[in-house]
């Protein structure tokens, strides 16, 4: 069998087994290719790109090849190349095949030949329990003679002895032949099965064709002895309808989600524009509105395939559900994030009528078996659907010993896999990546996940909710936690000096506690500047959150006060704020956690370790929550003075003052001089301690307005002419 095949078919057992004895082969294999030679043929594929779309899935491959080789079905179309399995006669016009599972519209041909001879072949029936299909030749194909299998209800009692197959090698076709053994195995079910690492035609030690072995698990009941045809068996036109009906029930029940969000607040020095990518959703974090596929589950709640950090979760203010068929939309509230997958749950505010029906089994004993395949792709408010037919090639072993199963198709983005009688089996979902520790190669990125694992995490909500990604109001959009202590990332010699390489991979994780702000949980549990913070552990992480920071370089080389003044107004946007920010891998990862949330963080003090028990809690207003008033009139935007500011510049709670956070370039602040980041003490003479005060001294002035301003310690006035208009942001 080609490589393909082997692909298709080889699963990633989770266990190992001791090798089973082989048969031995007969003493003159050739003998048994002699008498089979006539029915083994070759079925080409010519492939196609569809509607700019690449055809996807895997190819053969010569295993002994010295050359370059492909990794996709696109290459064998640049390449000229058809896709080739081996294909078994069993009629004067009959061919059983492995069934490639390539989409229909990607095919542009189907040819069965034995060497120059040749015909073309359309497919008339598909395997529900092999992983075979049957093709229909247009002409018989000269110099070839269908296989003798044993009669139907016949008690053969011969053993098999090989496998014979023929595949491309070398460059050339060859007939192989090989010895049937491969395993014995009984799962905790009692379910027994013969796993074999090939698949082609068995045959007796006599040379006598017994039957195909088109799946690597044989049910020791034999039903893969004697003639395919007798398998069990639909037909192309049966499958063609039952495709219909699940692309009917597909437009009910996997709906489109809007999902509305607040615009994110810029923050200075940074691109708003940065997330975004062409053509992708998905990757822009600054869009208003998403829209994302939601799957109807039992019990009416809707599952949104949207893994949201919970920073875009926050400015989630409304979702509906976009019916067709010109149906008006039904608004839904969010009920929760899942914990552990990229989904959210809403509750739509009347029924949605029909849901989906979960198929339970386990993906083991859905292997090789026919299953209905939807590739739904959402762009924006524009659908595509495509329906043709899959298997399960495999099985991984996931989290917490979850099995997931696997196509031969890597490309399962958006595919959704369901049974025969349509019931969702598997669906596209991203698992949560950790906060911090080992990371799950799969986390951030969708794989195929059984539908009975998503219908479960929903119906035990809240316990399986993640309580930190919730929307919330814009007063709390930049909330975060912490512990009320300022860091410095570790360097080699820093570990080194203070005698934590060993716990902090030679000062590539910890960080230096370098400031720990009064009245702070940290300063309530007795840190102190100079330890050595290493980690955090949480109940809900398995694994401990290493601290980890990057050097500011940009900062370490200081703020151009002195130069601030050559500077022209249009980039002023580009300027990043002189202070640090407050949120940082570490206290993000602590308001990932969630508040209330009970953590233990590691320090290191002289060489010794030790644990203290924190709640996360929030911090204080900082500068990126502050409260903010925009002068129209002025184009001058301030906000009031936060902890952190405040320790930056060294000036006193109880000293006045409000800081400029934005000057629109053209204004009048901007002409009068007044620039980013300078502090504005009095208007009119008048002191300033909030924004509200700024607000009230310039509305209630008609004439020219005189600021007082601070730039870290000079001080100067500026005179501009206020106006009237003026609004909140």
């Amino acid at each position: 069998m080609t490589r393909l095949l082997l692909l298709l078919l080889v699963s990633a057992l989770a266990g190992w087994a001791p090798p089973v004895t082989a048969a031995p082969l007969g003493k003159d294999p050739a003998r048994w290719i002699s008498g089979v030679a006539p029915g083994l043929v070759q079925v080409e594929f010519a492939l196609q790109f569809d509607r700019g779309d690449a055809p996807h899935g895997i190819l053969d491959q010569d295993p002994k090849s010295t050359g370059p080789r492909s990794n996709s079905l696109a290459d064998l179309v640049a390449e000229e190349r058809p896709l080739e399995t081996t294909g078994f006669l069993v009629g004067p016009t009959t061919v059983v095949a492995m069934d490639p599972c390539v989409h229909p519209r990607f095919i542009r041909s189907i040819v069965v030949r034995r060497g120059e001879n040749r015909s073309t072949a359309r497919v008339t029936a598909y395997g529900v329990q092999q992983w075979a299909f049957v093709l229909t030749l247009d002409q018989p194909i000269a110099g070839t003679r269908p296989l003798a299998f044993p009669a139907k209800g016949s008690k053969a009692s011969e053993a098999p002895a090989g496998l014979v197959g023929y595949h491309r090698q070398d460059g050339q076709m060859v007939r192989v032949v090989l010895p049937f053994g491969g395993q014995f195995l009984q799962t905790e079910s009692g379910q027994a099965f013969r796993v074999l690492d090939h698949q082609g035609l068995a045959v007796s030690a006599t040379g006598r064709p017994l039957g195909l072995v088109m799946n690597h698990r044989l049910d020791t009941d034999q039903r893969w002895r004697g003639h395919p045809l007798d398998w069990k068996m639909i037909d192309a036109a049966g499958f063609t309808d039952r495709l219909k009906e699940l692309e009917e029930l597909t437009a009910r029940t996997l709906v489109r989600v809007r999902l509305s969000f607040r615009s994110p607040k810029a923050t200075p020095g940074q691109n708003p524009m940065r997330m975004r990518t062409r053509g992708d959703e998905e990757a822009d974090d600054s869009a208003t509105e998403r829209n994302e596929l939601g799957v109807l589950l039992p019990g009416g709640r809707v599952a949104v395939l949207a893994a949201l950090r919970s920073g875009i979760t926050a400015r989630l203010e409304r979702a509906s559900i976009q019916r067709d068929g010109g149906q008006p939309s039904v608004p839904a509230k969010f009920v929760a994030s899942l914990r552990d997958f990229g989904v959210l749950v809403l509750e739509p505010e009347q029924p949605l009528g029909e849901a989906l029906r979960i198929d339970p089994v386990h993906p083991a004993d859905r292997m090789g078996q026919l299953l209905l395949r939807a590739e739904i792709d959402l762009r924006g408010e524009t659908r595509s659907a495509y329906f043709h037919e899959s298997r399960i090639a495999g099985v991984r072993v996931g989290a917490r010993l979850e099995a997931y199963p696997e196509l031969p198709d890597p490309e399962v983005k958006d595919t959704f896999l369901f049974t025969l009688d349509r019931a969702l089996y598997a669906l596209p979902v991203a698992r949560r990546e950790l906060l911090g520790g080992v990371r799950d190669p799969f986390a951030g990125r969708r794989q195929l996940t059984t539908a009975r694992q998503i219908a479960e995490a929903v119906g035990r909500l809240p316990a399986t909710a993640d309580p930190a990604n919730v929307p919330v109001s814009e007063a709390d959009e930049n909330r975060l936690a912490w512990l009320g202590v300022e860091l410095q990332p570790l360097t080699r010699e820093l570990a080194r000096a203070n005698r934590v390489s060993d716990q902090t991979r030679d000062g590539q994780t910890g960080a230096l506690v370098t400031y720990v702000h009064p009245e702070s949980p940290a300063a309530k549990a007795g840190i102190q500047a100079g330890m050595v913070l290493l980690r955090l552990r949480a109940p809900s992480q398995p694994v401990p959150i290493e601290v980890q920071l990057e050097e500011d370089f940009a900062r370490a080389q200081g703020f151009p006060w002195e130069r601030l003044d050559e500077i022209r107004d249009q980039f002023f946007e580009r300027i990043p704020t002189p202070w640090p920010p407050v949120e940082t891998p570490f206290t993000r990862a602590l308001t990932d956690l969630g508040f209330g949330t009970r953590v233990t963080a590691e320090f290191v003090e002289e060489g010794k370790l030790l644990s203290r028990e924190f709640e996360v809690v929030p911090g204080p207003t900082h500068y990126e929550s502050a409260v903010r008033f925009k002068s129209e009139s002025l184009g001058i935007t301030v906000r009031n003075l936060t902890y952190d500011v405040r320790r930056y510049i060294q000036r006193k709670a109880d000293e006045p003052g409000v800081v400029v956070s934005r000057i629109e370039p053209g204004g009048r602040a901007s002409v009068a001089g007044v620039k980013p980041y300078e502090l504005i003490t009095h208007v009119q003479d008048q002191p300033v301690a909030t924004v509200a005060d700024f607000e009230r001294l310039v509305a209630a002035e008609k004439g020219d307005l005189k600021l007082t301003l601070k730039r870290m310690a000079k001080g100067r006035i500026v005179t501009i002419r206020a106006v009237s208009t003026e609004s909140k942001e």
